[in-house]
């Protein structure tokens, strides 16, 4: 079996959110592809394959197959246009799921930079100060006595609870073993604490003990959710992550406005090739 090793979010080799890729995986059990996922030992691999004249995807974690990923699927968007690709630009459709996913490609001035599709985001549910206090508890965040900004769970695919701070990102520790039941209550399956005057945030595993390093599936609820609070001047955003686990990284979210509505969100991030990997039989 062969593999392809990328970093996503990041021009240069050693920074950005790395991915394993994994092609012609059809033939693979899910314990199989759990198993690889954990001997890469990073926060997400994909594994693809043919489907007739298009594509199809799976995702997984160390611990979980995932329904939808920002990273891994802009990763992916690189092998397709380097295995399948014949020019500079490129389109590509992904069944990912029951979900079908809209990829874009393309290589300019020696940089090859991968789009997502995200839709439309829902708003699925403020929290009230009471609720947004137990999670400033289980981070180890004084609480925000201010309220200036509300916490909501944002999804374009994949619901996060966006968690506003001005400032102190540096001063989460967690203090619970595990946050899935504090998330699965508001129907949240992960939290992204996001600064909201630097644009920058952080996310992790629920027990907390792998931050993950640049997350596409968090970058497009969090540029909803500062459009829709007023605190995005214009529709390109930059959102940084990274920064505390030593390979910072830049999202680029682009919002499509019709009329007063947000109709849709697509993330983008350059792509560089790290490795060709080989397994043996």
């Amino acid at each position: 079996m062969n593999a392809k090793l990328v970093d996503v979010f990041s021009a240069e080799r050693f920074s950005g959110n790395g991915l394993t890729i994994f092609s012609e995986a059809e033939g693979l059990s899910t314990a199989e592809m759990q198993a690889l996922t954990r001997e890469m030992r990073q926060f997400e691999s994909i594994f693809v394959w043919r489907e007739g004249d298009a594509f199809a995807a799976r995702i997984f974690t160390l611990e979980e197959e995932l329904d939808f990923a920002g990273h891994p699927l802009l990763g992916l968007a690189y092998y397709l246009h380097q295995a399948f690709g014949d020019g500079d630009r490129h389109e590509w459709r992904v069944r990912l799921g029951r979900r079908t996913v809209e990829l874009a490609s393309a290589w300019q001035d020696g940089r090859f930079t991968a789009t997502m599709v995200q839709g439309r985001p829902a708003f699925i549910k403020t929290l009230t100060h009471d609720e947004v206090g137990a999670f400033h508890e289980a981070l180890g965040l004084a609480p925000d006595r201010r309220r200036r900004y509300p916490a909501e769970v944002v999804s374009t695919g994949l619901p996060y609870l966006i968690l506003p701070v001005v400032g102190g990102l540096e001063r989460i520790a967690f203090q619970v073993a595990d946050l899935s039941p504090l998330l699965e209550a508001h129907g949240a399956k992960f939290v992204y604490v996001l600064d909201v005057e630097r644009f920058e945030g952080r996310t992790w595993d629920n027990a907390g003990r792998v931050e993950d390093v640049a997350t596409g599936s968090a970058a497009g609820p969090a540029a909803a959710y500062l459009h829709k609070h007023g605190l995005a001047l214009g529709t390109s955003l930059s959102i940084a992550q990274g920064r505390f686990t030593g390979r910072p990284s830049r999202i680029a979210v682009e919002l499509v406005i019709e009329g007063l509505e947000l109709a849709d969100v697509r993330v983008s991030g350059d792509v560089v090739e790290v490795a060709d990997i080989t397994f043996v039989e």
